[in-house]
């Protein structure tokens, strides 16, 4: 079974009428549960084809609303973020968006973020080994608290109680550097 990645995207923009038409085909794909691939003109079933144009093996709409000057997509895909897909709407968008992509893997073995800004990447931060970060953050913290475990168990599960809001922070903190 593929880890599950969530993909968030939040689009800024002028409120021009073929964004907001591309905007409701997402929404109708949402609607109808249908996939992807009927956003593109070439698209092919094939996991090839996904994963050069969406980014992953699969993909899916998870949320999704908008209004007249933004909107919030979240897809979850198979193993990797969809960063393609991302560049994909900007082009479909001419460049005249701003774009906030996050990614979280839900292990979570990598983590990052994009800022789109008028068809350039303005700012990225990515993580491939969020395990090591949290495993150092775990040391600091234990010693910090003055934690002594009786096993690798009750270690896990102090770690989860406090993880997810670390990764989190740590994309927060690395988007606005």
């Amino acid at each position: 079974m593929a880890n599950n990645v969530q993909n968030i995207i939040e689009i800024k923009y002028d409120g021009q009428e073929y964004i907001k038409s591309f905007l409701e085909k997402i929404g109708s794909i949402h609607t109808e549960d249908e996939a992807l691939d009927t956003l593109y003109d070439d698209s092919e079933n094939t996991r090839s084809w996904w994963e050069d144009n969406i980014g992953a093996k699969w993909a899916y709409i998870e949320d999704f609303e908008y209004d007249d000057t933004s909107a919030t997509l979240t897809i979850v895909s198979a193993w990797s973020q969809v960063t393609p897909f991302v560049e994909y709407f900007d082009k479909q968008t001419n460049n005249e968006t701003s774009i906030k992509f996050t990614y979280i893997d839900e292990m979570p073995n990598f983590i990052g973020y994009m800022n789109y800004e008028n068809g350039e990447v303005i700012h990225e931060y990515e993580e491939m080994d969020m395990w090591s970060v949290i495993e150092k953050e775990a040391k600091v913290r234990a010693k910090k608290e003055k934690k002594n475990f009786q096993d690798e168990d009750e270690e896990r599960d102090w770690m989860w109680d406090w993880m997810w809001e670390f990764v989190h922070d740590t994309i927060s903190e690395n988007a606005n550097v």
